[in-house]
């Protein structure tokens, strides 16, 4: 008999349409010989079938769906589910060489993220139940993705939750520790273990397109710069570039970045400081900006974080606004799941009521297509942003 999990009486232990999250509350009973960590059957108090699922019940989210179909979780359950996205990424990732392969929840694998960077494969396990898989993904993984190295980057403090260590460091390797991004003709050289994430932020990649085709020459401001992603892409088009970072190793590394590409150093400068004193001086001083990207880390970890996450979006914005020449754009965006597009845009029109500027919305833009947004899992859904076109006084 198979191992399970029994849920309560609906409605509380009925499962969300479409969602593979099941909460601890929601859990009548477990089966005496499940182990955390174990595949089992999730079933109803009458042994109805409802779906296959990891077990972790120290988790908050005890049990994450993987199937709804009594299929084996075995190798070829995954190489069937990585076909499945790399045919996806062939349809809708355009100029790069690097994009996410498998995005959790969002590619019916919860707790798994793949990123491919060239010949080389970026791994990451977020849970319980699918560090208990590795041995299979791999497996797979090798059987359905050419790659000259497979580096694991478990170091995601969502682990912590999961009871788990961090791990980081290579898998597989048959390449060398570097390798060269490219997005359109930009090349960026990423050493795998640094920087965030698994090494760029590939969630902004069509924004950034975006942002270049924006781009008509001037002045522009990049807040949080980060390594000079959005102002990597500005400065090729034209514009003259002010990034600002408070992280000096980030700077440095966009400086790099600056130079590989045959940017000119005053065509992209830097200022290595705090973005609200960085915006206040600005301001202040009386400069100017044909074009404007706010691109703040995540200011909401939590519910609780919401309003001081307004307080902060309406700050920056507020100076953003004041800081726009007549017809200049500006691109706000949101990383946190909680603070949603109505609450975003509420801040935007708090910030341009306060600065006595008109908008006009030019675009809702989202996370790259190779983070797939799932409309029944509304978490998958958690990059955000407007451009706005600012006029007026």
């Amino acid at each position: 008999m198979a191992k399970q999990v029994i849920l309560k009486r609906p409605p509380q232990g009925s499962l969300r349409y479409g969602h593979p999250w099941i909460y601890r509350n929601q859990i009548k009973e477990a089966s005496i010989e499940v182990c955390p960590g174990d595949v089992v059957d999730v079933v109803t108090e009458s042994g109805k079938f409802l779906g296959r699922a990891y077990w972790n019940p120290k988790s908050q989210i005890s049990l994450r769906v993987l199937t709804r179909k009594e299929e084996a979780i075995d190798a070829f359950f995954f190489q069937r589910r990585f076909s499945k996205a790399l045919e996806s990424r062939r349809q809708t990732v355009r100029e790069t060489n690097s994009f996410r392969l498998v995005s959790s929840e969002a590619d019916g694998l919860p707790g798994l993220i793949v990123d491919r960077y060239e010949d080389v494969l970026v791994v990451q396990f977020l849970t319980l139940g699918m560090e208990c898989l590795k041995e299979i993904v791999l497996k797979a993984l090798t059987e359905c993705v050419p790659h000259k190295g497979i580096f694991e980057r478990s170091d995601a403090s969502v682990r912590k939750l999961e009871d788990l260590p961090e791990r980081v460091g290579w898998i597989e390797k048959h390449c060398g520790d570097v390798t060269v991004l490219t997005e359109k003709d930009i090349q960026v050289e990423l050493r795998f273990g640094e920087g965030h994430k698994t090494g760029w932020y590939l969630d902004q990649r069509e924004n950034r397109f975006l942002m270049r085709e924006m781009a008509s020459g001037g002045e522009a401001l990049d807040v949080f710069c980060y390594e000079g992603g959005f102002g990597l892409q500005l400065a090729k088009a034209g514009m003259r570039v002010l990034g600002i970072e408070s992280q000096k190793d980030a700077v440095e590394r966009a400086q790099t970045h600056r130079t590989a590409n045959g940017i000119d150093a005053e065509k992209f400068t830097f200022q290595t400081s705090n973005a609200f004193d960085a915006l206040k001086d600005l301001e202040k001083s009386g400069r100017k900006f044909d074009l404007i990207v706010l691109d703040p880390p995540s200011f909401v970890k939590q519910k609780t974080a919401l309003q001081p996450a307004l307080s902060g979006y309406k700050e920056l914005m507020l100076r953003g606004f004041r800081m726009m020449n007549e017809g200049g754009k500006l691109a706000v965006f949101s990383c946190a799941y909680h603070l949603d597009d109505h609450f975003l845009m509420q801040a935007s029109l708090a910030a341009a009521q306060d600065a006595r500027r008109s908008l006009k919305l030019l675009k809702f833009m989202k996370q790259s297509s190779d983070h797939p947004i799932d409309p029944f899992i509304a978490e998958t859904y958690y990059l955000k942003g407007f451009l706005f076109e600012v006029s007026g006084s």
